[in-house]
């Protein structure tokens, strides 16, 4: 019963970590984003207030809170390490949404730099406490359609129109001096391509990710849909015909080599490369610069574009 109490919880939680986060009493505060290398590792925000229960539970104030994103690949050990050495000093906690292929007595080391990595189980029981506590109350009808969504099916196979859920992260528009409340929304037609390839560097490893092709190439960690399409216009960017996976998905990561950890470039082997495309709609919004022209935010990669 407790293993299949945490499988249901951890369902509920996976399609939008950032709100039941906050459904539990995490303040999250998003100002100066920590600058790292594009990745599976995304950052959700950073803690700016706990509670004495939160602090019990290992949570603690200017915490970096970053999630691996879900996906059917499991996250690795190089791909924590790459990670690692971008983030900045100070205390992170990484939520892996997906399996680790590693153990977390293994996990990488970094002066400055306090790591704690909580797996799916940590993060259900940190939800379930949560519950038996009174913090967050689940209804039952909540319950039940989670449950009933999950199956084998792969979401953007799936009938009808796919539209990705945004993630709202405005702060491309704050740097540039843009105004979101003047803007428009709008919806981009997009593709998504699902590469599984190899990674060649001192040895080969087997990765997959999901890549966004709007206005550019740009990986996603975490793909969620609308329930419903919006009724309001769309706006064309480019989709590239034949993208070319060789410099989106190649890595920088750590390898040891007898004298000490080395950073290397994995590249990855376009020759490789398996690709399921899907045709989706992002969520954007669209707005003018004084000289007249358009700028977009793409919702889902953050991307900002300007001079439309």
């Amino acid at each position: 019963m407790k293993t299949q109490g945490h499988r249901t919880i951890a369902s509920i939680m996976g399609p939008d970590l950032t709100s039941l986060l906050e459904k539990l009493g995490v303040v999250f505060e998003y100002s100066s984003k920590p600058v790292v290398m594009p990745g599976v590792i995304h950052w959700l925000g950073r803690i700016s207030k706990v509670s004495p229960e939160q602090m019990k539970n290992g949570l603690a104030e200017g915490m970096e809170v970053w999630t691996s994103g879900q996906g059917f690949a499991p996250i690795d050990l190089p791909s924590v390490e790459s990670w690692l050495f971008d983030a900045p000093r100070g205390t992170h906690l990484l939520l892996a949404e997906r399996k680790i292929n590693f153990d977390k007595k293994n996990a990488p080391k970094r002066e400055g730099r306090e790591l704690f990595i909580w797996t799916r189980n940590e993060i259900a029981t940190f939800v379930g406490l949560s519950i038996l506590d009174g913090t967050i109350e689940l209804l039952e009808s909540d319950v039940a359609e989670s449950i009933n969504d999950i199956d084998d099916e792969f979401i953007l196979e799936k009938p009808g129109i796919k539209v990705l859920k945004p993630i709202n992260d405005f702060s491309a528009l704050e740097e540039a001096g843009l105004n979101i409340a003047l803007a428009k929304p709008v919806l981009l037609p997009a593709k998504v391509h699902r590469v599984t390839g190899i990674l060649k560097g001192p040895e080969e490893i087997k990765i997959e990710r999901f890549v966004l092709n709007c206005g550019g190439l740009h990986i996603i960690s975490n793909l969620q849909l609308l329930p419903r399409t919006p009724m309001i216009n769309r706006f064309d960017l480019e989709i590239q015909s034949e993208p070319d996976f060789s410099i989106l998905l190649s890595e920088r990561r750590i390898h040891s080599e007898g004298l000490g950890d080395l950073l290397h470039w994995w590249r990855f082997d376009n020759n490789s490369a398996v690709v399921d495309t899907y045709e989706v709609l992002v969520p954007a919004h669209k707005g003018l610069e004084g000289n007249e022209k358009a700028w977009i935010l793409d919702g889902v990669s953050s991307k900002l574009h300007r001079n439309l």
